[in-house]
Order: structure tokens, then sequence, then C-alpha cells
């Protein structure tokens, strides 16, 4: 019984990213949006070292909608191990 890791699609990482360019503090997104610091240091680097090749992964998102990173929606998956 272990934790899955949580999937994020590109729309939702460059959504992030595009917060941070805008000025909103690094803390205050990552707890916005449920992600560590971390992440958000590591995908905003990502994003600057090569912005036509960030975020090559297949991530799935919870929303149906879309992947929009505001108002604290998720757009992460997590597994249970049930």
């Amino acid at each position: 019984m272990g934790l899955s890791r949580r999937t994020f699609t590109k729309e939702f990482k460059l959504s992030a990213v595009r917060r941070l360019e805008m000025g909103v503090p690094m803390t205050e997104l990552a707890r916005a949006i449920e992600v560590n610091p971390n992440t958000l240091h590591r995908w905003r680097r990502e994003h600057v070292e090569g912005p036509g090749n960030a975020f090559p992964g297949k991530g799935e998102s919870a929303l149906a909608g879309g992947a929009d990173c505001g108002a604290g929606a998720q757009g992460g998956t997590a597994n249970s191990g049930d």
C-alpha cells in the first residue's frame, strides 16, 4: 500500500510557470496547487532552459475541462492504493 506519483499535464505546468512569471510567490502558488516548492523550481528551470522542449511527458489531468492551475484546482492525479 504505497502512494503513487501524481502526473501533471504540460498545460498545467506551463500555467504554473506563467503564474510564477507574473509574480505570484513560489510558496503561495505551491500551496494553492498542492505541489512541493522544489517541484515548481524544477518546472521553472526546465521551461527557462528549453521552452520548446520543456515537459515532454504524457501527464494526465484529473480535470475534465482542461488543465488550469488557477483557483486551487489541481491538475494532477493521485491514485489511492486500495
